[in-house]
């Protein structure tokens, strides 16, 4: 282009040069002939202009720049509008995990950072010891590092750990201390983060959120446990904006739209109650000094509705602390409510008593001699000494036999039963079934294997592994009077964006034992805390920290509480079990009122260091169910969150992971039934695209082998209808009403073609 545009140019005065020479031309017509040549080359340049212009307004292009896209920068920008992380709150509205921001610290050592007058902006080399002794006094760096990164050959440097995470009122006392004494060159950097108020509050129960880099952009996300687990609810989505500006580059009012919006993180008010909550920790705190225990365990459940109330465990960490954490001996990051299973030991005995008293194969009156082989294994009772004799009466009703927790009764009780029967009814209370309660990572547990020793050992909590969780869904069945409810850990989830709200309520996932079997064992669960010749927890001397006298050691208002308590052998890493003197889960499940059960607390220590007593269980269950018991009619009040109720738009789930989609359902407030113990999904009761409300109840068939039958306990005749054409199965109808009362299929049974149910209804 350039080559032509000289010949353009030129090529006229050439030609004119040339014809001058030979011609004899005069002035004024050379000046002519000139003139005419110019004409002709500036419309040729002029051309050439336009026709440039038009093909830059047409292809709006230059080479790889779009020419609007830079233009716009000019004087328009576009920012990404971060979402808000959604707060976890108690049931109250007391916030447990907020935003916030950080800071981090920063000096300049830039000698070219001046302002507009000359002053400096940077840190002088003749300030550098002042500003370490700052530095060090105002946040405890270490002096060698603040010298070294002082003097590096870097612009700007930072001072490590202690130079973060700095609090927005630390970091303004930095800057007016740094002001007051006339340093410059110091600044700060702010980061996203998450706040956890209370401190030490069911810390591995609801984990932690860090920042975390996505597409260039840093947001938090969920670590460790609800804050895991949630994620997806709490994260919300970015949106982006646009702005003009002026020529300083600043924004311009009124000039702002909105290109996609932003949705904030909806909100999650969990079951917990901050008061109740605080009680526990500070109650553990003394149990985990007094006892020297290598782990401990605690939950507080409201029996009527499943919710969890309260739930904490030693060694435990805060968001400040958290760095530490693995430091700590025996501590660990899991959840011991939830991915954690053990051999629970003998509050395992209040199962195996609820199904034989519901199956009627025990008389609780009948005697029995403390003597069981059982093939190549003796079965022994803990009040056995060394010379194979008993502290107590050789010879027991079974009652009696439970009151002082003998391996021995329950084992003759499982036996009766047979194998098969006592396997049936741990089917029915779900064990070796994970609880779904939306949790992350939990641990399924195990059921005894098929060997006939470890089926009879099972019967008094051995060979067998189970969580917190778990056992607690079990004994809301004891409580509830045979009506087995789902452990809640949500309240409430608010959407903010939309202003609705989804509200969890009492959910019911079976009816394993009869109302007279479970009102039975909490019987015999008195006596366990009642019976002073018998009961493991009546204590003789009392407890003068509590101020008890000798009597019942679990008491409330007054009151003797139903107990079981527990004491489970330990495997060891290198085969069979510990033998240690204190290598033992010591553990107790206490229900208030004994007759009508308003809350549950189950507690747990592994291997004390101290001599072992229940009272150091004790002295935790007493005064957290007092405190709960008076507080019984606060608890039944929500958190009020000015919002309507929301609806859940059902998505297609065939083919995808049963349990992980049941448990994504239970973090929008479903319920979720997963049928039979296929890994994926093949058909689901509610179609896709279908708006549901909170708590509506799901059926997901899975791709299992067989086809068992669930519990369908409290189901509609609809729900039965889609279960029955799944299997292929006929029904037929006793009584009237919504839900479902009993069922002519034992619950676990293999269901074959062409089988009537019979299902009796009711309310």
């Amino acid at each position: 282009m350039i080559k032509f545009l000289k010949k353009l140019i030129f090529f006229p005065f050439r030609k004119v040069s040339r014809n001058a020479r030979k011609t004899n031309w005069s002035t004024e017509r050379n000046r002519k002939r000139v003139g005419k040549s110019l004409f002709f080359l500036a419309i040729a340049l002029f051309t050439v202009f336009i026709f440039r212009f038009v093909w830059l307004i047409t292809v709006n292009h230059v080479g790889g720049t779009n020419l609007t896209t830079m233009a716009k920068s000019n004087y328009q920008s576009t920012e990404t509008v971060h979402a808000k992380r959604g707060t976890i709150y108690d049931r109250t509205g007391a916030a447990i995990a907020v935003d916030s921001s950080t800071y981090t610290i920063y000096a300049v050592i830039d000698k070219t950072q001046v302002d507009s007058n000359g002053n400096p902006l940077y840190i002088d080399k003749k300030d550098f010891t002042k500003v370490e002794d700052f530095l060090n006094s105002k946040l405890g760096i270490d002096r060698d590092l603040i010298k070294k990164q002082l003097n590096s050959k870097l612009k700007q440097v930072q001072f490590g750990p202690k130079g973060s995470d700095i609090s927005l009122e630390k970091m303004k006392e930095i800057q007016k201390a740094a002001e007051n004494e006339k340093i410059v060159g110091l600044g700060f950097t702010a980061n996203i983060s998450r706040s956890y108020p209370f401190g030490n509050f069911a810390s591995q129960f609801i984990g932690i959120a860090r920042p975390k880099d996505e597409n260039g952009t840093q947001a938090l996300k969920g670590d460790m446990g609800l804050e895991k687990a949630f994620n997806n609810v709490l994260s919300g989505e970015n949106g982006k904006e646009t702005y003009q500006k002026d020529i300083y580059g600043r924004p311009i009012p009124g000039t702002t739209k909105v290109i996609e919006p932003v949705k904030n993180g909806q909100d999650v008010y969990t079951t917990l109650d901050a008061q109740l909550q605080r009680n526990l920790e500070g109650y553990m705190d003394k149990a985990a000094t007094d006892t020297g225990a290598q782990q401990l365990s605690g939950t507080l459940v409201d029996a009527h509705t499943g919710e969890i109330l309260a739930t904490s465990q030693r060694p435990t960490y805060t968001a400040t602390t958290i760095n530490d954490a693995e430091k700590q001996k025996y501590f660990t990051w899991n959840s011991l409510l939830s991915q954690s299973a053990f051999e629970p030991g003998s509050t395992f005995k209040t199962f195996l008593m609820a199904g034989a008293l519901d199956s009627g194969k025990v008389n609780l009156n009948e005697t029995y001699q403390r003597k069981l082989q059982v093939y190549d294994t003796t079965i022994n009772d803990w009040d056995v000494t060394e010379n194979k004799s008993y502290t107590l009466p050789e010879t027991v009703t079974y009652a009696q036999g439970f009151a002082l927790s003998s391996n021995i009764g329950m084992s003759k009780i499982e036996m009766n039963m047979g194998n098969d029967l006592w396997g049936s009814y741990l089917n029915k209370f779900k064990f070796g079934l994970k609880v779904r309660a939306g949790l992350d990572g939990e641990n399924p547990g195990a059921l005894p294997s098929s060997n006939a020793v470890t089926q009879i050992q099972s019967s008094f909590g051995q060979g067998v592994a189970v969580t917190p969780l778990q056992l607690i869904r079990g004994w809301t069945a004891i409580a509830g009077n045979g009506t087995m409810l789902e452990p809640h850990i949500v309240s409430k989830v608010v959407d903010p964006n939309t202003k609705t709200s989804l509200t969890s309520k009492a959910e019911v996932v079976g009816h394993p034992v009869s109302n007279d079997a479970a009102s039975g064992v909490r019987d015999l669960m008195l006596t366990v805390n009642t019976d002073p010749v018998y009961g493991t927890s009546y204590s003789t001397s009392g407890d003068s920290e509590q101020n008890l006298a000798a009597g019942p050691l679990f008491m409330v208002n007054g009151e003797p509480a139903a107990v079981k308590t527990g004491t489970a052998q330990i495997a060891s890493t290198t085969g069979g079990y510990m033998t240690g003197s204190q290598d033992y889960l010591y553990s107790a499940v206490v229900m208030y009122p004994a007759k009508n059960p308003d809350f549950i607390f189950y507690m747990n220590v592994k291997i004390p260091t101290e001599s072992w007593t229940l009272k150091y269980i004790a002295r935790v269950a007493n005064p957290l169910l007092t405190s709960a018991e008076a507080m019984k009619n606060d608890l039944s009040v929500s958190a009020d969150t000015d919002t309507k109720a929301g609806k859940v738009t059902i998505e297609n789930y065939k083919g995808k992971d049963s349990g992980d989609t049941a448990d994504s359902l239970r973090r929008t407030v479903l319920s979720p039934v997963i049928i039979g113990t296929g890994a994926k999904v093949t058909a689901q009761s509610i179609a896709e695209g279908e708006k549901v409300s909170e708590n509506s109840r799901i059926l997901l068939l899975t791709n299992d082998k067989d086809q068992v039958m669930p519990d369908m306990y409290d189901w509609s005749k609809k729900e039965v209808e889609q279960l029955a054409n799944w299997f292929g199965i006929k029904v037929t109808y006793e009584g009237s009403g919504n839900k479902v009362l009993t069922q002519s299929i034992e619950t676990s049974t293999n269901v074959k073609k062409g089988q009537t149910l019979t299902v009796k209804m009711g309310n």
